[in-house]
C-alpha cells in the first residue's frame, strides 16, 4: 500500500515537472536538489509521554525540488524529499524504579512533499509556506506510531540568482508533520536549515 502511493506521488511530481517544460518561457521555472540538515526534532504525544521519552539525535532530508513562478515576486515551490531521523530511547520512569527498558537508538524514515509558496522581496530574501504531506516508510518498531499524514511548513530564506541560470539558496524552516493524522497522536515539530541549488529550465531546453 505505502509503495503504491509512494509510486503515484513520485509519477504525479514527474508529470507535473514534464507539462510545465512546454510554459517554462513564461513562467521562470526551476529544477534542483535540496538537502537539509542542523535542527532538532521534537515528538510529542502518544505513549511518549506516559511510558518512554524520544529525544533526536540527529537528522537529514535529500530532495528533488521544481520552483515556477506565478509572476515577478510569487513562486510555487513543489519538492520530493526523503529524510532519516536518529533518535534516543529512554524509559520515562523514576530514577528509584527498576525497569527493564535500557536507552536504545531508533530511526525513522519518511517521504517528506511540501508544497508551499515563496514570496520574495529585496531581490535575495523570501518567506514560504504551506501543506506538507508525509509518506512514513520506516520499519516497525513498538516507540513510535505511524507518522503518515498531512502537516505545514513555513519559513524564510535568502536567495541569489547566478547570470548562467543557477539559483542558490538557504532556507531555515519550521516543519509540522503528521498534525493532521486519525491513526495516532504523536506528532513531531522539526525546525532545520535547506541547502538548495537549482537551475532554470529555460536555458536546459535551449541546449
Amino acid at each position: 500500500m505505502k509503495h503504491g502511493i509512494l509510486n503515484l506521488l513520485i509519477a504525479a511530481c514527474l508529470l507535473t515537472v514534464h507539462t510545465s517544460l512546454n510554459a517554462q518561457r513564461e513562467t521562470g521555472s526551476r529544477l534542483g536538489i535540496t538537502f537539509s540538515s542542523l535542527g532538532t526534532n521534537d515528538i510529542f504525544g502518544g505513549l511518549s509521554n506516559q511510558h518512554y521519552s524520544l529525544d533526536d539525535k540527529s537528522f537529514y532530508a535529500l530532495g528533488l525540488t521544481y520552483i515556477k513562478g506565478i509572476n515577478r515576486w510569487l513562486e510555487l515551490d513543489a519538492s520530493l524529499e526523503y529524510a532519516r531521523y536518529k533518535m534516543k530511547v529512554s524509559a520515562n520512569v523514576y530514577p528509584d524504579i527498576f525497569v527493564f527498558i535500557r536507552e536504545q537508538e531508533m530511526e525513522l524514515s519518511m517521504f517528506n512533499i511540501p508544497v508551499t509558496l515563496r514570496a520574495n522581496f529585496l531581490k535575495y530574501f523570501f518567506v514560504n509556506g504551506g501543506l506538507l504531506i508525509d509518506l512514513d516508510v520506516s520499519s516497525n518498531n513498538p516507540y513510535i506510531e505511524n507518522l503518515t499524514g498531512f502537516g505545514g511548513i513555513a519559513g524564510f530564506g535568502v536567495n541569489y540568482n547566478f547570470d548562467f541560470g543557477l539559483s542558490v539558496f538557504l532556507n531555515p524552516y519550521i516543519k509540522a508533520h503528521s498534525w493532521i493524522n486519525v491513526k495516532n497522536q504523536q506528532k513531531i515539530l522539526e525546525k532545520g536549515f535547506r541547502l538548495g541549488f537549482a537551475y532554470d529550465l529555460h536555458r536546459i531546453i535551449k541546449r
